[in-house]
């Protein structure tokens, strides 16, 4: 077990390493080819940003999970690495020339379907509501729906900075140790190569003005893409622990934010009769940003609020109930984290606009010195990634 964990760092490191030297590459050539995301009534950004950070984690996994078949056999993630290029490129099509929703939808669809064929499938209840095994069409079912809700969940998700991939590292940090836990190297090697991708990314994205980028739907599919792949291979893994009991509660558990956040927004519009994958300002991350919260603020505040949903559901364990009851609490609970969290603040901006606005006051007031601090980091930052994008320039 050592070995494999070894192993999967030092896969994890090269993949960090080619994200550190593509990111000022792919900023340039983003600048270069006017491949940019630029500002409307929607967007949160004041200026046009570089919309090419998923080609970054695409191409940093791939070397990553390149270099792991030389200590694991060839062949064995190969058809969830076609999944993953599939949706790279649909995503990538969609960021420098658009797609519309039906286009995006079918390849999800046509996605999901070849992994269930290839036996990346959910068919195991882990004796949920009595039941263990699935038959293959309610199998069938079940992945579709499973698989095209976390792919959008994980798009539809990615609204201010640094929140798509610090979702992405805190949720494949925590499928990675399931995996080690339970004896499955090789994607546990996945899941530590796409957090080792997702860093460098993070940093730029969140803190630096000059190679700051978007992840796009390039990144944001390969993000929901993994997660699937995750969902069906915990699924699949023998019971070990106490925990493992609560297998489909876990999976809420760990996707909770973007999975429950996105439910509430597309019942929303399902409910004014609108498309449900029509853009609007109604995600958990939009009342945070009327607050007056900055990007990296509003980031570390969803981080900490899916840690508070694990650690109240972990608790609930101790209960030792049914899978079924264990699931019934467990969807409050991320109910009353996910859903409250944005109804309340609303109902004060509606209904009590004074106690909102000294609520707005009070925050920038907090934020005032963390701020400073920030900005201080980011010049740093920029002036050395310069420093050293001139120095290779040079050479």
């Amino acid at each position: 077990m050592l070995e494999s964990f070894l192993i999967a760092l030092l896969c994890a490191g090269l993949a960090a390493l080619t994200a550190v030297f593509l990111n000022p590459l792919i900023v340039y050539v983003a600048y270069k080819k006017n491949i940019l995301d630029k500002p409307n009534f929607r967007k949160l950004q004041k200026r046009p940003v570089p919309v090419l950070g998923g080609m970054s984690v695409y191409m940093a996994m791939l070397i990553g999970m390149a270099a792991g078949n030389f200590f694991y056999p060839a062949g064995e993630l190969f058809i969830a690495f076609v999944a993953i290029s599939i949706m790279f490129y649909v995503g990538l099509l969609d960021d420098i020339v658009g797609l519309s929703a039906v286009s995006k939808f079918i390849f999800q669809i046509a996605v999901i379907s070849f992994l269930w064929f290839f036996g990346y499938r959910l068919d195991n209840l882990h004796g949920l509501f009595g039941i263990y095994q699935l038959p293959q069409w309610c199998s069938y079912l079940l992945s579709l729906i499973a698989g095209v809700g976390l792919l959008n969940a994980l798009n539809m998700i990615d609204g201010v900075d640094g929140l798509a991939s610090g979702l992405g590292i805190f949720t494949c940090t925590l499928c990675g140790l399931f995996f080690v836990r339970h004896g499955n190297p090789l994607m546990a090697l996945v899941a530590v190569v796409v957090v080792g991708s997702l860093i460098p990314f993070f940093i730029c994205n969140v803190f630096s003005h000059k190679y700051k980028m978007f992840i796009g739907d390039s990144g944001s599919l390969i993000l929901g893409t993994v997660a699937y792949l995750f969902c069906c291979e915990m699924l699949k893994a023998k019971t070990y622990y106490p925990l493992d009991n609560y297998m489909i509660s876990m999976l809420l558990t760990i996707y909770a934010i973007p999975v429950f956040d996105t439910l509430r927004v597309m019942g929303v519009r399902i409910f004014h009769k609108t498309s449900p994958f029509k853009a609007d300002k109604k995600h958990l991350h939009h009342i945070f940003v009327s607050l007056g919260m900055p990007h990296f603020a509003i980031t570390f505040t969803i981080l900490l609020l899916a840690v508070a949903i694990l650690v109240v559901n972990y608790l609930f364990t101790w209960c030792k109930w049914s899978p079924s009851w264990h699931l019934v609490v467990t969807l409050l609970v991320d109910i009353l984290f996910v859903w409250g969290a944005y109804i309340v603040l609303r109902y004060i901006e509606l209904h009590h606009p004074n106690t909102f606005f000294r609520l707005r006051a009070h925050s920038r007031l907090r934020m005032a010195k963390p701020i400073r601090y920030y900005n201080a980091f980011q010049s740093y930052l920029d002036g050395k990634l310069m420093r050293r994008f001139r120095k290779r320039k040079h050479d």
